[in-house]
């Protein structure tokens, strides 16, 4: 409905700032997260609105092993993923386009 009402009314991009869904796969659901609402979003905006590149920025402590999974092959949707390097996921990393690694009690200024 977000990315309807975004791109429907002339906006050029969208965003979600809840976090959390980026471990959810094309086939099955991880770390609490069911569906994958950014994929979602991504697919329904390049389907219905004839977006045609797509840039995910995945700013969550965790990796985005969901989201990296499912854009793994798809050179139209870059994915980016900044999170703590030694968190979860622990076993079923998929490397993003970029992959940004944080050291534990990492402080402000080595974050930007």
């Amino acid at each position: 409905a977000a990315t309807r009402r975004c791109l429907g009314s002339g906006g050029v991009w969208s965003g979600a700032l809840s976090g959390g869904t980026h471990h959810a796969f094309a086939d099955a659901g991880e770390g609490f997260c069911v569906f994958n609402d950014v994929a979602v979003a991504a697919r329904l905006a390049q389907k219905e609105y004839g977006v045609t590149s797509v840039m995910v920025i995945d700013l969550d402590v965790h990796q985005g092993n969901g989201t990296a999974k499912i854009f793994e092959d798809d050179p139209s949707v870059f994915t980016v993923s900044v999170h703590q390097a030694k968190g979860y996921p622990f076993s079923t990393r998929c490397a993003s386009d970029l992959e940004i690694d944080l050291p534990d009690n990492c402080d402000d200024e080595t974050y930007l």
